[in-house]
């Protein structure tokens, strides 16, 4: 058993769009002890397998608190997503043999057998939201996730979402002023610099592409249309690469408007805090913006953290900002 550091981020849910005595734990409780293909959800994990993406891949509320605990404050779980992969690419030599080069093989792990694509974990109490994710599973599949088993159980109406935002803090850990500017920096796109050698690299390119909110991303957000990000990228020769830095700004006959907290919170919940930054009345915030976040380490099995131990670390969490007041909420009430 070894020692992983990870980081525990905080969200929170939306409640604006959603009924006025909604709350996430007691939602996922109640989903939890309903009836889906026959099976109690709760008591049976193949109930809890929701294709989000609809391409044979599998999320999945794996691993849940005991029942007799639902009562409780928090709910505690482990998201896993699954990918189909009865035949994968792999380097069977060991590592410390003299080799001119490591042999990639496929290697069958059975028809029935799927490839852990990652896991997240998440404590909630009440509407708030501890979660440690990893590169594969985001915050955001947390959401879709949440809101596809809400709305199976009938407790969200089509077109509602579940949304949980983050709690985004100036550089020095002041609160967070409205903002008449934000700069938004993407992924550099590199594109040609991307050898696909083998099925391996060809996943990890795909996983890259999947994860990454690129320049060319930012533009097709942007309203940007096949045909002029094609001409873009036609003009990147092949050791080079995209880069790109936004501004956003709200204007109204020429003068400037706050952008309000909430809407920071809302709008940037899954992009990197890194890559933000936010001008106010003040003059440059330089060191961006920063997420309400917390450093921990858990035991860990290889890659694959322990969960008990990983959710253990979340509430404690919880409980810090709680008592140092960065969160509004009364863990020791009802």
């Amino acid at each position: 058993m070894t020692r992983k550091r990870c980081t525990v981020q905080y969200r929170q849910t939306k409640l604006d769009d959603l009924t006025d005595d909604f709350v996430l734990k007691n939602s996922i409780v109640d989903a939890l002890l309903g009836v889906h293909d026959g099976q109690q959800v709760g008591a049976n994990a193949r109930a809890r397998i929701i294709d989000l993406d609809q391409d044979g891949s599998f999320v999945i509320l794996n691993k849940v608190s005991e029942p007799d605990s639902w009562e409780n404050r928090f709910f505690y779980g482990q998201l896993i997503h699954l990918t189909e992969g009865a035949d994968v690419a792999a380097v069977l030599d060991s590592l410390e043999n003299d080799t001119e080069e490591y042999l990639l093989e496929q290697v069958n792990i059975g028809d029935d057998a799927r490839v852990l694509k990652g896991v997240l974990y998440f404590a909630v109490v009440d509407n708030h939201v501890g979660l440690i994710e990893n590169q594969s599973v985001k915050g955001k599949t947390l959401e879709r996730y949440l809101t596809a088993l809400l709305q199976r159980d009938r407790q969200l109406q089509p077109g509602e979402a579940v949304i949980l935002n983050a709690e985004f803090l100036a550089a020095d850990g002041r609160e967070l002023p409205a903002t008449a500017e934000l700069t938004v920096s993407a992924e550099p796109n590199r594109g040609a610099m991307l050898e696909e050698v083998g099925r391996v690299i060809e996943d990890e390119a795909a996983r890259a592409r999947r994860e990454g909110a690129t320049v060319l991303d930012v533009l097709r957000t942007l309203g940007w249309d096949d045909a002029a990000i094609a001409a873009i990228e036609d003009e990147v020769p092949d050791d080079g690469w995209l880069e790109g830095f936004f501004k956003v700004v709200i204007k109204r006959k020429g003068r400037r408007r706050a952008i309000s907290r909430a809407t920071i919170n809302e709008a940037l919940r899954n992009i990197d805090a890194d890559d933000l930054g936010l001008r106010g009345p003040d003059g440059t915030e330089k060191g961006g913006l920063r997420k309400l976040t917390s450093t921990c380490q858990v035991d860990a099995e290889g890659t694959l953290l322990d969960p008990s131990h990983a959710v253990e670390q979340i509430v404690n969490t919880l409980r810090d900002w709680a008592a140092e007041g960065k969160i509004d909420c009364n863990l020791d009430g009802g």
